[in-house]
Formats: C-alpha cells, sequence, structure tokens
C-alpha cells in the first residue's frame, strides 16, 4: 500500500498504520485471534465481556503512550513544538487520530463477536459505541502517561497501576451489583459502561440502559479530552 509521506504530526500514526503491510495484517489479526475464540467459547458470558473490554483498554493506552515516548526519544515532538500549532490542537489530533485507528483494529473482531451471539441492534451499537469511548479514554491515559516519562517500558508500569484499579472498579471481575462508593465511582468510569454493553450482547441482564451507555461515557470523555488537552504544553516541553 503506497501512502504519502506524513506533513503533519497526526498523519505520521496514519502512515506507520497503513504503509507497513505485514504489520497491519498482524495488527488486524491479533484481536480476532484472542476475541473470536473467545466469543465461540462456551465460557460465562461476563468473562467474554471483559476480554474484549481488556483488549480494547491495553490497546488504545500502551500505543499511545509508548508512541509518544518514542516520539519524544526521537526528537519528533521537540521539532513539532516549534511549529505555530497550538500544543493543545496537537494533542487532540493525536487523541482522535489512535483513537479511529484503534477502533478500525477492533471492529472486525467485534463483528465476529457479534455473529455468534446476535443481540437486538441497539445493544450491539451500543456496545461498538462503548468500545470508541472506552479506546478514546484509554488513549487519554496514555496521553497523559508521556507527560511524565520518555521510557515506553515505564509507560506499561504506569499503565498498570492506573489501569487495574479502574478494571476493578469497572466491575470486570468483581461483584456485579455493586453498591455505595464502589457504586459511585464506577459511574465516573467510561470502561464501565462499555462491560456492561457487551454483556447485554452476550445476553446478561444489565441496569444500565442503552440511552445511558451513548449519553455518559461520551460525557465523561469530553471532560477527560479537555483535561489533557491542557497538558499539550507540558508534552512537548524539553526533557531532561
Amino acid at each position: 500500500m503506497k501512502v504519502n509521506p506524513p506533513d503533519a504530526y497526526w498523519k505520521k500514526d496514519v502512515t506507520l498504520f497503513f504503509s507497513r503491510r505485514f504489520a497491519l495484517v498482524i495488527k488486524m489479526v491479533y484481536p480476532l485471534a484472542i476475541i473470536g475464540p473467545v466469543a465461540a467459547s462456551g465460557i460465562p458470558e461476563q468473562y467474554k465481556a471483559a476480554v474484549i473490554g481488556i483488549v480494547a483498554i491495553m490497546a488504545g493506552t500502551f500505543g499511545s503512550g509508548e508512541s509518544l515516548t518514542s516520539d519524544l526519544n526521537d526528537g519528533i515532538l521537540g521539532r513539532v513544538a516549534l511549529t505555530p500549532i497550538r500544543p493543545q490542537r496537537i494533542v487532540f489530533e493525536v487523541l482522535a487520530v489512535n483513537a479511529l485507528l484503534d477502533f478500525l483494529q477492533l471492529l472486525p473482531a467485534l463483528l465476529v463477536a457479534y455473529l455468534f451471539n446476535l443481540a437486538p441492534a441497539v445493544w450491539m451499537l451500543a456496545a461498538t459505541f462503548a468500545v470508541f469511548t472506552t479506546l478514546v479514554a484509554a488513549n487519554c491515559i496514555g496521553v497523559f502517561i508521556a507527560n511524565f516519562t520518555t521510557s515506553p517500558a515505564d509507560v506499561l508500569l504506569y499503565a498498570t497501576a492506573i489501569l487495574f484499579p479502574l478494571i476493578y472498579v469497572s466491575g470486570f471481575f468483581r461483584n456485579q451489583d455493586p453498591s455505595g462508593l464502589s457504586a459511585a465511582l464506577r459511574d465516573f468510569v467510561p470502561f464501565a459502561y462499555m462491560n456492561d454493553a457487551l454483556k447485554a450482547v452476550f445476553g446478561l441482564a444489565t441496569p444500565t440502559t442503552p440511552l445511558e451507555v451513548f449519553v455518559y461515557p461520551t460525557l465523561i470523555c469530553v471532560v477527560v479530552i479537555f483535561a489533557v488537552c491542557l497538558t499539550g504544553p507540558k508534552l512537548l516541553s524539553p526533557r531532561m
């Protein structure tokens, strides 16, 4: 596949995604290799939802965090900082493009999961949208981490420390009916709505409605995106 050289920072990720044919095949196949057999298996439905959710969370967080730290080490972000483009805009473009590329990577696997577990169309749409908002939130976490390290290895460490509590609060592998503080915290984590929507696709009852899956993660992501974009000047500042 012939791709023109990038003339903007966000186009770099698009070029890298599509220009390396073998790497593109691997990127598209590995979610299918994980999610496809799980969706077709007889394991409990909540664990099917959990596997898809964790694949989405990890893909979004590690992809953006490691890409940015690599560009910091290579001096690419230092050169981007010299352009007249506002740092906040650069961060927003990185978030948007990476979330869309991650979604494109996961979409075939999601469609396969839906084929094995036919559900009402509204829930499949809600689950698809929830996976996208999860990717947006996960990319925000990756960008946030890149503000504090230039080591791709540290990204894995920091991401693990941040994501595991969020995954726990979201209800992936714990009490499915939280109450009190746990329930209140859960309402502010977009991963929880994805988990509920995926469980509904796989046939489990959930107190969350499709409308809530569309509305609440959107509001949360808007706030998180705004906050992360404000870190643009720090992200592009020289590192010692």
